[in-house]
Order: C-alpha cells, then sequence, then structure tokens
C-alpha cells in the first residue's frame, strides 16, 4: 500500500513542477482520464489535454489524504495555482487512481469540491 499512496504523491510532484512529458509517461498507453467538463480521454488524447488543453498555467497540489490499497488509490486534497486565462485557482479536488502492474496510471477519475446540485 506505500507503494501506490507513493505513486499517487509521485504524480502530484511531477505535474506541479510542469513537466508535460514526464507527467504523460506516469500513465498507461491505454489509460482512461474521466475529469468533469471533459469527454473520457484515453491514450494518446491524455498527452493532447497535459501539453496544451489543460487551462491550469501554473501551481501545487496539496494532499490532505489518500486511502490506498495494492493497485488503487483516493486522494483528497486542494489545488491553488494560476490559470492560463491569468486568474488564479484554489479548487478542492478528490482524485481516484488506479495503477497497472508497471506502476503506471491505468485510470483517473477527478471531482471538483464545488457547489453543483
Amino acid at each position: 500500500m506505500a507503494r501506490t499512496e507513493d505513486l499517487a504523491r509521485q504524480y502530484y510532484t511531477v505535474v506541479d513542477a510542469g513537466d508535460a512529458d514526464a507527467t504523460i509517461a506516469l500513465f498507461a498507453p491505454e489509460a482512461t482520464y474521466d475529469r468533469p467538463g471533459y469527454d473520457t480521454l484515453t491514450g494518446p488524447q491524455i498527452g493532447e489535454f497535459y501539453r496544451g488543453e489543460r487551462v491550469i498555467a501554473s501551481g501545487a497540489h496539496t494532499v490532505h489524504e489518500i486511502i490506498a490499497d495494492d493497485t488503487r488509490a483516493a486522494i483528497r486534497g486542494v489545488f491553488e495555482g494560476v490559470l492560463k486565462d491569468g486568474s488564479t485557482a484554489r479548487e478542492g479536488f478528490a482524485d481516484f487512481m488506479e495503477f497497472d502492474d508497471q506502476d503506471r496510471i491505468s485510470a483517473r477519475t477527478t471531482f471538483f469540491f464545488r457547489a453543483a446540485v
């Protein structure tokens, strides 16, 4: 379980560094990514998202909690940063990640903490 928690933490370290190629390398080639406002991203679409579609210019994730087993992690935290339009963002999030046998993200689902219903 510590390995899975470490893999989840590694994702936030890499993505916060702003290295799109290193972030993409954390995902399995056939991975899926679901997040509000987007159709399910699969395989190469994940690369397109991190190389251009992602609205975040810079920022950092603060992880408050990780619950993990051998292949999955549930993560809760807050993101603070700057969007590409210059506005600031502070957003609570919950992420759910699944990892393959090569320690790559095979599925990821993100939720944001905001009033919707």
